[in-house]
């Protein structure tokens, strides 16, 4: 793994934990969001897991969007998120970097 691959994941784990309000060492590659909790629930307001999605959709290329369409890709754990991450800096660095806030 080299060293933007590194920085991307650590910043996507620190983002989540952020999100849940949660330390980083809680979230281990394999914690299912499913497993997570969110604030509230409410048809009206967004939760944690809106931001998830919203983030998860607003990196995608359009090979990754129509794979999260067509259902051949999911993202249920937080090392999917952060593999997905990787995946898609490789297509849109820019914003990529920018959603996880490196510099």
């Amino acid at each position: 793994m080299d060293e933007i691959e590194e920085e991307i994941r650590a910043k996507a784990l620190l983002r989540l934990a952020g999100i849940f309000h949660m330390p980083v060492a809680a979230l281990s590659p394999e914690r299912r969001f499913d497993d997570l909790k969110a604030s509230f629930v409410s048809d009206f307001r967004r939760n944690e897991f809106d931001q998830v999605s919203d983030d998860i959709h607003d990196v995608a290329d359009r090979v990754v969007a129509k794979e999260l369409r067509s259902g051949a890709l999911t993202i249920n754990t937080v090392g999917d998120y952060c593999d997905h991450m990787v995946r898609c800096s490789r297509a849109k660095q820019k914003d990529v970097k920018r959603l996880l806030g490196i510099h």
